[in-house]
């Protein structure tokens, strides 16, 4: 062991040897450099690679080692292998690169001008091109940027970088994959990779989009290092800058909404049609909006005016990007539930917007045509207005099953009746004895079953009689809340009917309609908001603690009656 540490030792005092090697000492712009930094000895140290900064861009690095004994001799070697591309054309000389005290011998290196590199007669392998159209646009007014890869040699790895405009606040959208495809330049075929991009520039002025730059290694490319070009060749292109000029929008824009695109198609699945509901029925109307040349995010959002006798829940707008080959197209579609609460014949109005057309450079407008609604009345409602006849909404009228009592086939006063009565020989008091006989067996019939309960069942409880109203309110009342503290919609509202239904308010009408009536403004909002979520497209969370606390503050019967105009008397 003494031994071959004393036949070491004279070699560790030996300074190593620094070696650089390039593959070539002429090349173009635009391609990579291969250079092996070979040490022979002992460093400690990594190589200084900042002497490179000022004229080479380092854009890869690796680094193996090789340690040989061969007749008791011992040899270490370490091999630092780099990727250089040059920033400048002309004589671009590698400087002296040093391990610690050990450095290399610097390698003259000449790199062709770009006149050079890209003149016809070099037949050029890889050409990157950039074009824009078109070159005056509006403010937000699309513009489409495409970049061209050309080459004629296999690309093993590439990168591009993306476009970053200047002068002007834009918006950047690439648009879908890259196309692929084939084509000719001065009788040569190259395959072609295109990348598009839609560019939205914000305000007006200059806008410039400076030189992409590709980054790729080429195949089939020998070098002194790699003879069978396993490595490949790195390569770099710049396409040329491009500037394009913006235009403030029209003068006389007059705060119309600012949509600069090339078409603008509307689609409403109610347009053309012969549309018939039912009160209290929800319907869904869509409405579509789609603009070449725009993006969702600028399309207005569409309102409705809806008529009296509707109630609108519009959902909210979903908005999506189709890019294509000619840019994008930004589609809004807005559908909005509509619930009628009257019958009768209406018409929603249209709805009409102006866009500008950045082809013809003129204003246009775009137009929903108003629809016919014939709303029927539910069926089953006994006294519901006929279609075509509108109740007026502040004095509704109640009918016989509401008020409890029978009226006469003949809506006469009873004076008119009496008289019409004696004409025809009749007596008036007719009527009372078969009431009276009616009122009899109605007792009768209610002593029997008692008295069959009790003789029939002697040893059974007897069945509870129905609860007095107020008992039923309260319990049905309490059911309501529990319903709304669990925050389900479709249970809250199967209670809120059932409460309701036993209400009896002073217009003598009963159920949700009568409810929203009589009811003061926050249990009225707190059941429109419920409505809202059950008729509304989509799920929509819900709730119950408005419907809750106005339940809580509200008892039947504190409404003002003043200010209501009461039945008359059904026997005056």
């Amino acid at each position: 062991m003494s031994l071959l540490l004393l036949c070491l030792a004279p070699m560790a005092a030996f300074a190593a040897r620094v070696q650089a090697v390039a593959d070539r000492d002429r090349m173009n712009i635009g391609e990579g450099l291969h250079l092996e930094l070979r040490v022979e000895g002992d460093t400690d140290r990594d190589p200084d690679l900042s002497v490179l900064d000022k004229d080479w861009e380092v854009l890869d690095r690796s680094q193996s080692s090789r340690i040989q004994i061969a007749n008791g001799d011992f040899s270490r070697s370490v091999v630092y292998s780099l990727t250089l591309m040059p920033r400048r054309e002309g004589e671009v000389p590698i400087p002296s690169i040093c391990f610690g005290s050990d450095c290399s011998m610097p390698l003259p290196i000449r790199v062709k001008e770009a006149d050079d590199a890209t003149a016809p007669e070099q037949n050029p392998k890889l050409l990157l091109e950039a074009e824009v159209e078109p070159e005056h646009v509006v403010v937000q007014q699309q513009i489409l940027y495409k970049v061209r890869l050309l080459h004629r040699v296999d690309l093993m790895k590439g990168s591009l970088s993306e476009p970053q405009p200047t002068g002007v606040e834009a918006v950047v959208q690439k648009l879908g994959d890259d196309r692929k495809y084939e084509t000719r330049r001065d009788g040569r075929l190259y395959q072609v990779i295109e990348r598009d991009y839609a560019i939205f520039p914000q305000a007006e002025g200059t806008l410039r989009i400076p030189p992409l730059q590709f980054d790729g290694v080429t195949a089939g490319a020998s070098s002194r290092f790699d003879p069978f070009g396993r490595r490949g060749e790195r390569v770099r292109r710049h396409a040329p800058a491009l500037p394009v000029e913006v235009t403030s929008p029209p003068a006389d824009r007059a705060g119309r909404p600012w949509l600069p695109a090339r078409a603008l198609r509307l689609n409403d699945d109610w347009q053309g049609k012969t549309v018939q509901l039912t009160v209290g029925e929800p319907a869904t109307r869509t409405l579509t909006l789609a603009a070449e040349g725009l993006q969702a995010a600028q399309l207005p959002d569409l309102q409705l005016d809806a008529p009296d006798g509707f109630k609108v829940y519009p959902d909210q707008p979903d908005r999506e990007d189709h890019p294509g080959n000619t840019g994008i197209t930004g589609v809004l579609q807005q559908k909005i539930a509509l619930v009628p609460t009257r019958p009768g014949h209406y018409r929603l109005p249209a709805i009409e917007f102006d866009w500008w057309d950045v082809t013809a450079r003129q204003w246009r407008k775009t137009r929903f045509e108003p629809v016919d609604i014939e709303v029927r009345p539910t069926p089953g409602n006994v006294g519901a207005t006929p279609p075509g006849v509108a109740s007026p909404p502040d004095v509704p009228t109640a009918s016989p099953m509401e008020t409890g009592a029978v009226p006469p086939a003949t809506p006469s006063p009873p004076a008119a009746s009496a008289t019409t009565e004696k004409t025809q020989g009749k007596s008036p008091s007719g009527f009372w004895p078969w009431l009276s006989l009616g009122l009899g067996l109605g007792w009768l019939a209610t002593l029997l079953l008692l008295w069959r309960q009790r003789t029939g069942r002697p040893r059974r409880v007897a069945e509870p009689v129905e609860a007095p109203p107020a008992s039923r309110e309260k319990t049905a009342r309490r059911a309501v809340i529990q319903a709304a503290r669990s925050n389900d919609p479709q249970v809250t509202r199967r209670a809120l009917a059932a409460w309701s239904a036993i209400l009896q308010t002073p217009w003598g009408q009963s159920g949700l309609e009568g409810l929203c009536r009589t009811a003061p403004a926050p249990l009225r909002e707190a059941v429109e908001e419920l409505n809202r979520t059950l008729y509304a497209p989509g799920d929509r969370s819900w709730s119950g603690a408005d419907l809750i606390e106005a339940l809580q503050r509200w008892r039947p019967g504190e409404e003002d009656s003043a200010d209501r105009a009461p039945l008359p008397d059904l026997y005056p």
